[in-house]
């Protein structure tokens, strides 16, 4: 390939130096016009002897024969739970529901809510984690009483706040335990009250 492209282009530089730099008159182009019988015959065969030599650049060219690197198989894009899908799906879980068995990820369910209220007040109030803690144990956090009562109490506490048994039937008229029903009534105000 390099041979090819040397020699067209040692062609291409002595065509330029014949034209450009006076050489022409030394080139029999009166007896070529005179042998062929008309000027425009001599650019044909000029033209073709072009062509001829240009024939090795055309043919190399095909598609069998170009080499093209291949294109890294694209990437796809990672699925990720929207923000929130463990929190939902624990608690709708029917395990939650079983009043027993379900006690345990009850307590799981309450001591992350309870957490990140605590979080929340330390923030919002500018107050120490034990003040804060306070605060959600005794429910003067919040003016829900319903989510008071689902986060209230703790050791430090002498009176928590409870549940009222209106709430509880309520919630099952609902098709909900209290428990759910309370679990996301809670996150909606602790994310609330996050933002503001």
């Amino acid at each position: 390939m390099n041979r090819r492209r040397t020699l067209l282009g040692l062609t291409g530089a002595t065509a330029l130096l014949v034209a450009v730099g006076g050489v022409a008159s030394v080139l029999p182009v009166r007896s070529a016009v005179r042998a062929l019988g008309n000027d425009y015959l001599l650019v044909a065969a000029i033209a073709a002897a072009g062509l001829v030599a240009a024939l090795p650049a055309l043919v190399s060219g095909r598609a069998s024969n170009v080499e093209q690197a291949t294109v890294p198989t694209p990437e796809t894009p990672a699925t990720v739970p929207p923000a929130g899908a463990t929190f939902d799906e624990a608690v709708g879980s029917w395990r939650l529901r079983l009043p027993l068995y379900g006690r345990e990820q009850r307590r799981e369910v309450r001591d992350r809510l309870r957490s990140a209220a605590i979080g929340t007040v330390m923030r919002e109030r500018n107050c120490s984690r034990d003040a804060a803690r306070r605060r959600v144990a005794t429910g003067e956090w919040t003016d829900d009483p319903g989510v008071a009562a689902y986060l209230g109490g703790g050791a430090d506490v002498a009176d928590p706040p409870r549940a009222g048994v209106g709430e509880r039937v309520g919630a099952l008229l609902t098709g909900e335990t209290w428990h759910e029903r309370q679990a996301r009534r809670t996150a909606e105000h602790v994310a609330e009250r996050g933002r503001r």
